[in-house]
Protein backbone atom coordinates (compact mmCIF):
# COMPACT_ATOMS: atom_id res chain seq x y z
CA UNK A 1 0.00 0.00 0.00
CA UNK A 2 1.24 3.49 -0.89
CA UNK A 3 -0.56 5.15 2.06
CA UNK A 4 -1.78 4.13 5.47
CA UNK A 5 -4.77 6.43 5.12
CA UNK A 6 -6.18 9.04 2.72
CA UNK A 7 -8.73 11.69 3.62
CA UNK A 8 -11.40 12.89 1.21
CA UNK A 9 -13.30 15.97 2.33
CA UNK A 10 -13.50 19.74 2.36
CA UNK A 11 -10.41 21.91 2.84
CA UNK A 12 -11.18 25.09 4.75
CA UNK A 13 -9.36 27.92 6.44
CA UNK A 14 -11.00 28.39 9.85
CA UNK A 15 -11.33 31.96 11.10
CA UNK A 16 -11.88 31.45 14.82
CA UNK A 17 -13.21 34.41 16.77
CA UNK A 18 -12.73 34.04 20.52
CA UNK A 19 -15.46 35.61 22.66
CA UNK A 20 -16.46 35.52 26.32
CA UNK A 21 -20.04 34.52 25.48
CA UNK A 22 -22.06 33.98 22.32
CA UNK A 23 -24.23 36.95 21.36
CA UNK A 24 -27.94 36.53 22.20
CA UNK A 25 -30.65 36.90 19.57
CA UNK A 26 -30.77 40.56 18.46
CA UNK A 27 -27.83 41.23 20.79
CA UNK A 28 -24.16 41.88 20.30
CA UNK A 29 -20.84 41.13 21.92
CA UNK A 30 -17.15 41.72 21.23
CA UNK A 31 -14.32 39.56 19.88
CA UNK A 32 -11.30 39.21 22.18
CA UNK A 33 -9.02 38.02 19.38
CA UNK A 34 -9.12 36.12 16.10
CA UNK A 35 -6.99 33.25 14.82
CA UNK A 36 -6.75 31.70 11.36
CA UNK A 37 -6.00 27.99 11.12
CA UNK A 38 -6.30 25.37 8.42
CA UNK A 39 -9.09 22.86 8.79
CA UNK A 40 -11.75 20.68 7.25
CA UNK A 41 -12.90 17.57 9.09
CA UNK A 42 -11.02 14.98 7.02
CA UNK A 43 -7.94 17.21 6.88
CA UNK A 44 -7.96 17.62 10.68
CA UNK A 45 -8.01 13.86 11.10
CA UNK A 46 -5.39 13.17 8.45
CA UNK A 47 -2.98 15.84 9.73
CA UNK A 48 -3.29 14.44 13.25
CA UNK A 49 -2.56 10.90 12.03
CA UNK A 50 0.42 12.17 10.06
CA UNK A 51 1.69 13.88 13.21
CA UNK A 52 1.45 10.52 14.96
CA UNK A 53 3.81 9.07 12.37
CA UNK A 54 1.77 7.31 9.66
CA UNK A 55 1.88 7.88 5.89
CA UNK A 56 -1.06 10.06 4.85
CA UNK A 57 -2.57 11.75 1.82
CA UNK A 58 -5.63 13.89 1.16
CA UNK A 59 -8.01 14.52 -1.72
CA UNK A 60 -9.42 18.05 -1.76
CA UNK A 61 -9.67 21.27 -3.72
CA UNK A 62 -8.41 24.81 -3.10
CA UNK A 63 -8.60 28.05 -5.04
CA UNK A 64 -5.85 30.34 -6.31
CA UNK A 65 -5.86 32.72 -3.34
CA UNK A 66 -3.63 33.21 -0.31
CA UNK A 67 -5.75 30.74 1.65
CA UNK A 68 -4.81 28.05 -0.89
CA UNK A 69 -1.12 28.70 -0.27
CA UNK A 70 -1.76 28.60 3.46
CA UNK A 71 -3.61 25.28 3.21
CA UNK A 72 -1.08 23.55 0.94
CA UNK A 73 1.84 24.69 3.07
CA UNK A 74 0.06 23.47 6.21
CA UNK A 75 -0.46 19.99 4.75
CA UNK A 76 3.13 19.78 3.52
CA UNK A 77 4.57 20.98 6.84
CA UNK A 78 2.69 18.18 8.58
CA UNK A 79 3.88 15.48 6.16
CA UNK A 80 0.56 15.02 4.37
CA UNK A 81 0.98 14.24 0.67
CA UNK A 82 -0.49 17.03 -1.49
CA UNK A 83 -0.25 15.42 -4.94
CA UNK A 84 -4.04 15.26 -4.98
CA UNK A 85 -4.73 18.75 -3.65
CA UNK A 86 -6.52 20.13 -6.71
CA UNK A 87 -5.79 23.77 -7.58
CA UNK A 88 -8.60 25.81 -9.18
CA UNK A 89 -7.52 28.87 -11.22
CA UNK A 90 -9.55 31.95 -10.27
CA UNK A 91 -11.33 29.96 -7.54
CA UNK A 92 -11.68 30.69 -3.83
CA UNK A 93 -10.66 28.33 -1.05
CA UNK A 94 -13.34 27.22 1.39
CA UNK A 95 -13.73 29.15 4.63
CA UNK A 96 -15.29 28.57 8.05
CA UNK A 97 -16.22 31.43 10.33
CA UNK A 98 -16.17 30.12 13.89
CA UNK A 99 -17.00 31.60 17.27
CA UNK A 100 -15.42 30.03 20.36
CA UNK A 101 -16.60 31.03 23.85
CA UNK A 102 -14.77 31.03 27.19
CA UNK A 103 -15.79 27.39 27.81
CA UNK A 104 -14.25 26.24 24.53
CA UNK A 105 -17.66 25.64 22.94
CA UNK A 106 -18.09 26.73 19.33
CA UNK A 107 -20.46 27.74 16.55
CA UNK A 108 -19.31 27.31 12.96
CA UNK A 109 -20.54 28.78 9.66
CA UNK A 110 -19.23 27.23 6.43
CA UNK A 111 -18.69 28.86 3.02
CA UNK A 112 -17.79 25.92 0.72
CA UNK A 113 -16.59 27.77 -2.43
CA UNK A 114 -14.47 25.38 -4.60
CA UNK A 115 -14.89 22.49 -2.14
CA UNK A 116 -18.16 21.54 -3.86
CA UNK A 117 -16.61 21.33 -7.35
CA UNK A 118 -14.55 18.12 -7.33
CA UNK A 119 -15.38 15.91 -10.33
CA UNK A 120 -14.59 12.22 -10.73
CA UNK A 121 -12.33 12.78 -13.73
CA UNK A 122 -10.05 14.81 -11.43
CA UNK A 123 -9.40 11.74 -9.26
CA UNK A 124 -6.43 9.57 -10.21
CA UNK A 125 -7.32 5.91 -9.40
CA UNK A 126 -3.69 5.07 -8.60
CA UNK A 127 -3.78 7.62 -5.78
CA UNK A 128 -6.31 5.47 -3.93
CA UNK A 129 -3.64 2.89 -3.05
CA UNK A 130 -4.28 2.99 0.69
CA UNK A 131 -5.30 0.84 3.65
CA UNK A 132 -8.13 3.19 4.69
CA UNK A 133 -9.95 6.03 2.94
CA UNK A 134 -11.60 8.41 5.39
CA UNK A 135 -14.60 10.39 4.14
CA UNK A 136 -16.23 13.49 5.63
CA UNK A 137 -18.88 15.90 4.41
CA UNK A 138 -19.14 18.52 1.72
CA UNK A 139 -21.80 21.23 1.86
CA UNK A 140 -23.20 20.65 -1.64
CA UNK A 141 -24.74 24.12 -1.58
CA UNK A 142 -25.30 24.82 -5.29
CA UNK A 143 -24.41 21.41 -6.71
CA UNK A 144 -23.41 17.98 -5.50
CA UNK A 145 -20.36 17.37 -7.71
CA UNK A 146 -18.04 16.54 -4.81
CA UNK A 147 -20.66 14.36 -3.12
CA UNK A 148 -21.32 12.48 -6.36
CA UNK A 149 -17.56 12.05 -6.76
CA UNK A 150 -17.22 10.56 -3.28
CA UNK A 151 -19.89 7.99 -4.13
CA UNK A 152 -18.28 7.21 -7.49
CA UNK A 153 -14.92 6.67 -5.76
CA UNK A 154 -16.57 4.27 -3.31
CA UNK A 155 -18.19 2.30 -6.14
CA UNK A 156 -14.82 1.82 -7.85
CA UNK A 157 -12.64 1.32 -4.77
CA UNK A 158 -10.53 -1.84 -4.48
CA UNK A 159 -12.15 -4.37 -2.15
CA UNK A 160 -9.14 -4.46 0.19
CA UNK A 161 -9.42 -0.74 1.01
CA UNK A 162 -11.35 -0.08 4.22
CA UNK A 163 -13.76 2.87 4.31
CA UNK A 164 -14.17 5.03 7.41
CA UNK A 165 -16.95 7.60 7.34
CA UNK A 166 -17.75 10.53 9.61
CA UNK A 167 -20.88 12.08 8.08
CA UNK A 168 -21.13 15.12 10.35
CA UNK A 169 -24.32 17.10 10.77
CA UNK A 170 -24.28 18.41 7.18
CA UNK A 171 -24.78 14.89 5.81
CA UNK A 172 -27.02 13.69 8.65
CA UNK A 173 -29.46 16.50 7.90
CA UNK A 174 -29.89 15.10 4.39
CA UNK A 175 -31.64 12.08 5.88
CA UNK A 176 -31.29 8.30 6.04
CA UNK A 177 -31.86 7.69 2.32
CA UNK A 178 -28.85 9.86 1.55
CA UNK A 179 -26.67 8.38 4.31
CA UNK A 180 -27.51 4.83 3.24
CA UNK A 181 -25.79 5.48 -0.10
CA UNK A 182 -22.56 5.78 1.88
CA UNK A 183 -23.25 3.15 4.54
CA UNK A 184 -23.40 0.36 1.95
CA UNK A 185 -19.66 0.92 1.41
CA UNK A 186 -18.70 1.87 5.00
CA UNK A 187 -16.60 -0.40 7.22
CA UNK A 188 -16.05 2.05 10.10
CA UNK A 189 -18.76 4.56 11.02
CA UNK A 190 -17.60 7.40 13.27
CA UNK A 191 -20.56 9.46 14.45
CA UNK A 192 -21.57 11.49 17.48
CA UNK A 193 -24.52 10.57 19.65
CA UNK A 194 -26.73 13.48 18.57
CA UNK A 195 -26.19 12.65 14.90
CA UNK A 196 -26.83 8.95 15.49
CA UNK A 197 -30.16 9.57 17.23
CA UNK A 198 -31.21 12.00 14.49
CA UNK A 199 -30.25 9.54 11.76
CA UNK A 200 -32.06 6.58 13.32
CA UNK A 201 -34.93 8.65 14.79
CA UNK A 202 -34.42 6.89 18.12
CA UNK A 203 -34.53 8.45 21.59
CA UNK A 204 -31.91 6.35 23.37
CA UNK A 205 -28.36 5.36 22.57
CA UNK A 206 -29.12 1.65 22.88
CA UNK A 207 -32.01 1.76 20.44
CA UNK A 208 -30.05 3.91 18.00
CA UNK A 209 -27.11 1.49 18.14
CA UNK A 210 -29.44 -1.47 17.58
CA UNK A 211 -30.92 0.27 14.55
CA UNK A 212 -27.63 0.78 12.70
CA UNK A 213 -24.81 -1.39 14.08
CA UNK A 214 -25.56 -4.27 11.70
CA UNK A 215 -25.00 -1.95 8.72
CA UNK A 216 -21.26 -1.51 9.37
CA UNK A 217 -18.34 -3.60 10.61
CA UNK A 218 -17.34 -1.14 13.34
CA UNK A 219 -19.56 1.50 14.92
CA UNK A 220 -17.99 4.28 16.99
CA UNK A 221 -20.28 6.72 18.81
CA UNK A 222 -18.62 9.86 20.15
CA UNK A 223 -20.46 11.03 23.27
CA UNK A 224 -18.68 14.26 24.23
CA UNK A 225 -17.99 14.33 27.99
CA UNK A 226 -19.55 10.86 28.30
CA UNK A 227 -16.70 9.38 26.29
CA UNK A 228 -17.32 6.98 23.43
CA UNK A 229 -19.04 3.68 22.65
CA UNK A 230 -17.54 1.13 20.26
CA UNK A 231 -19.28 -1.92 18.82
CA UNK A 232 -18.14 -4.66 16.46
CA UNK A 233 -20.40 -7.69 16.37
CA UNK A 234 -20.64 -8.96 19.94
CA UNK A 235 -17.75 -6.75 21.11
CA UNK A 236 -18.84 -3.61 22.97
CA UNK A 237 -16.72 -1.05 24.83
CA UNK A 238 -17.44 2.15 26.73
CA UNK A 239 -14.42 4.45 26.82
CA UNK A 240 -14.15 7.38 29.21
CA UNK A 241 -12.51 10.75 28.71
CA UNK A 242 -9.21 12.31 29.77
CA UNK A 243 -9.83 15.43 31.86
CA UNK A 244 -7.95 18.51 30.65
CA UNK A 245 -8.38 22.27 30.79
CA UNK A 246 -10.10 22.81 27.44
CA UNK A 247 -9.36 26.00 25.55
CA UNK A 248 -10.98 25.19 22.18
CA UNK A 249 -13.07 22.11 21.31
CA UNK A 250 -12.89 22.77 17.57
CA UNK A 251 -11.99 19.50 15.85
CA UNK A 252 -12.08 17.33 18.99
CA UNK A 253 -14.24 14.77 17.20
CA UNK A 254 -11.82 14.77 14.25
CA UNK A 255 -8.95 14.25 16.70
CA UNK A 256 -10.77 11.29 18.26
CA UNK A 257 -11.12 9.82 14.76
CA UNK A 258 -7.38 10.28 14.27
CA UNK A 259 -6.47 8.48 17.49
CA UNK A 260 -8.91 5.65 16.88
CA UNK A 261 -7.89 5.08 13.25
CA UNK A 262 -4.21 5.37 14.18
CA UNK A 263 -4.81 2.65 16.75
CA UNK A 264 -6.42 0.30 14.24
CA UNK A 265 -3.71 0.95 11.64
CA UNK A 266 -1.02 0.32 14.25
CA UNK A 267 -2.44 -3.03 15.32
CA UNK A 268 -4.17 -2.05 18.56
CA UNK A 269 -7.47 -3.70 19.46
CA UNK A 270 -10.77 -1.80 19.51
CA UNK A 271 -10.67 -1.02 23.23
CA UNK A 272 -7.15 0.36 23.16
CA UNK A 273 -7.81 2.26 19.92
CA UNK A 274 -10.71 3.93 21.71
CA UNK A 275 -8.42 4.97 24.55
CA UNK A 276 -5.95 6.45 22.06
CA UNK A 277 -8.84 8.28 20.40
CA UNK A 278 -10.00 9.68 23.72
CA UNK A 279 -6.50 10.82 24.61
CA UNK A 280 -5.87 12.56 21.27
CA UNK A 281 -9.31 14.23 21.44
CA UNK A 282 -8.55 15.62 24.90
CA UNK A 283 -5.08 16.72 23.83
CA UNK A 284 -6.52 18.61 20.84
CA UNK A 285 -8.63 20.88 23.06
CA UNK A 286 -5.66 22.28 25.00
CA UNK A 287 -4.70 24.78 22.28
CA UNK A 288 -6.65 26.91 19.82
CA UNK A 289 -7.23 25.16 16.50
CA UNK A 290 -8.04 21.58 15.66
CA UNK A 291 -4.52 20.11 15.35
CA UNK A 292 -2.04 22.55 16.89
CA UNK A 293 -1.82 20.58 20.16
CA UNK A 294 -1.29 17.20 18.46
CA UNK A 295 2.28 15.94 18.42
CA UNK A 296 4.18 12.74 17.75
CA UNK A 297 3.88 10.19 20.56
CA UNK A 298 6.43 7.39 20.87
CA UNK A 299 4.71 3.96 20.70
CA UNK A 300 6.11 3.13 24.14
CA UNK A 301 4.40 6.22 25.54
CA UNK A 302 1.15 5.19 23.87
CA UNK A 303 1.40 1.84 25.63
CA UNK A 304 1.88 3.72 28.91
CA UNK A 305 -1.17 5.90 28.20
CA UNK A 306 -3.25 2.76 27.66
CA UNK A 307 -1.87 1.03 30.76
CA UNK A 308 -2.57 4.08 32.94
CA UNK A 309 -6.08 4.67 31.57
Amino acid sequence: MNFDIIGFGALNVDRLCHVDDFAPVDGETFINYETKVCGGSAANTIVSIAKLGLKCGHIGKVGSDSYADMMCEYLKENNVDTNHTILTPNGETGEVMGFVDANGDRKLYVTPKVNDDITYDEIKPEYLDTKIIHLTSFVGLNNSASIDTQLEVLKNLDSDVKVSFDPGMLYIQRGSEFINKFLKYTDILLINETELKMLTQKDTLDSAVDAISSEVEILVVKRSTDGSFIKKGDEEYNIGIFNVDAIDTTGAGDAYNAGFLYGLLSGYNLHDSGIIGSYIAAKSTTKSGATSAIEYIDPENIKEIIENY
